[in-house]
C-alpha cells in the first residue's frame, strides 16, 4: 500500500490507461464528423457525403525499476517490519517517478505526435507572454481552452476543470476565484466574474514544477485543463492496468542475505494537444529572503 501513501498529483490531472504488451500501439482511427444536413427542395438530389477520419498519437510502455539488498545482519538486527517497510518505500518510489514525468512534459514541451511542440502558439495552447495570477490571463486561458477545433475544424467544448500551479501562486488563485467582486482601475467595486467558477475549477499546487524550473527565483509556469469528459491530454497507461510495482524477494548466492527486485511498467503518453493551456508564468520570489 505504500505506493498510495505518497503525496502526488499526477492522477488528479492525467487520465489512467492499459496496455496489453510493450509494442508501439497505433491508437484507433478517430472518425470524422457527418457531414451538415442541407435542404433538399422538391424533386432535389441528397448531396454525398464523404466521412473522414484522422489517426491519433501512438502509445507505449517502457519497463522502470530498482533492486536493493539486505544483509542476513540487519534482518536481523531490525524488526521484521523492514522486510515491509523498505518494499514500501520503493512502490512510493514508482509513484514520485511517474508524478516528476508527467511534470517534466509540461516544463520541458517536448514534440509530440504531429511534430510540434506541445504548447505552442501553431496548436493554439500557449499564451504568448507570461503573466501571473490574474483576472485577464485566466479569461484568456479558458477562452483559449473552450475555443479549439478537432481534428477536423469543428467546434469542441471543453469545460475547464483544473488549474495546476507551482507553490507560489495558490495564494493570488483563491483571491482571484473566492472573491465576489473587484477594485476596478478607479477604485470601484465591481462583479467578479471568475466567481462562477470556484466550484467548477479545482485549484492543485504542485512542488514538483518548483524544482524542475530551478526552484525560487526562477521564472515558474501554470496550466489549465478541460474536464476529462470534454477532452483528452495526458495518459499514463499501465501493462494491464497494474499500477502496483511487482516485488521479487531472493537469496543472494554465496551471501547470507536477502535481494529485491521491485519493477513496474507505465507510459506517459500525450493525447491530445487540445486540453491544456500553459502561461509561461514569471519568477516567483523566494518568501524567505
Amino acid at each position: 500500500e505504500g505506493h498510495r501513501k505518497v503525496t502526488v498529483t499526477f492522477d488528479r490531472w492525467t487520465k489512467k490507461g492499459s496496455l496489453k504488451d510493450f509494442k508501439t500501439v497505433d491508437n484507433h482511427y478517430l472518425a470524422g464528423p457527418t457531414g451538415e444536413f442541407f435542404e433538399v427542395p422538391e424533386g432535389g438530389e441528397l448531396k454525398h457525403d464523404v466521412p473522414r477520419d484522422e489517426k491519433r498519437p501512438t502509445m507505449r510502455l517502457k519497463t522502470y525499476g530498482r533492486q536493493f539488498t539486505l544483509t542476513r545482519q540487519a534482518f536481523i538486527n531490525d524488526d521484521i517490519d523492514l522486510v515491509t517497510r523498505i518494499p514500501a518505500r520503493y512502490a512510493a518510489s514508482a509513484r514520485r517517478t511517474q508524478n516528476k514525468q508527467c511534470c517534466q512534459v509540461l516544463v520541458n514541451n517536448p514534440a509530440v505526435y504531429d511534430g510540434t511542440a506541445l504548447f505552442s502558439r501553431m496548436h493554439g495552447n500557449l499564451i504568448k507572454t507570461g503573466t501571473g495570477i490574474t483576472q485577464t490571463s485566466l479569461q484568456i486561458m479558458i477562452m483559449a481552452l473552450q475555443t479549439q477545433k478537432d481534428e477536423f475544424g469543428e467546434a469542441i467544448i471543453v469545460r475547464p476543470a483544473i488549474i495546476l500551479v507551482p507553490v507560489g501562486y495558490a495564494f493570488d488563485m483563491y483571491t482571484i476565484f473566492n472573491s465576489p467582486t473587484i477594485n476596478t482601475g478607479g477604485n470601484t467595486q465591481a462583479v467578479n466574474p471568475l466567481y462562477r467558477y470556484r466550484d467548477q475549477i479545482e485549484i492543485i499546487e504542485e512542488p514538483t514544477l518548483n524544482v524542475l524550473c530551478g526552484g525560487f527565483g526562477n521564472t515558474m509556469p501554470w496550466f489549465l485543463f478541460g474536464a476529462a469528459d470534454d477532452t483528452d491530454f495526458m495518459e499514463v497507461d499501465y501493462l494491464n492496468g497494474q499500477e502496483i510495482p511487482n516485488i521479487r524477494r531472493m537469496e543472494t548466492p554465496g551471501t547470507l542475505g536477502f535481494i529485491w527486485d521491485i519493477y513496474l511498467d507505465w507510459g506517459v503518453n500525450i493525447m491530445d494537444f487540445r486540453g491544456a493551456v500553459k502561461n509561461p508564468g514569471i519568477p516567483i520570489s523566494n518568501p524567505l529572503d
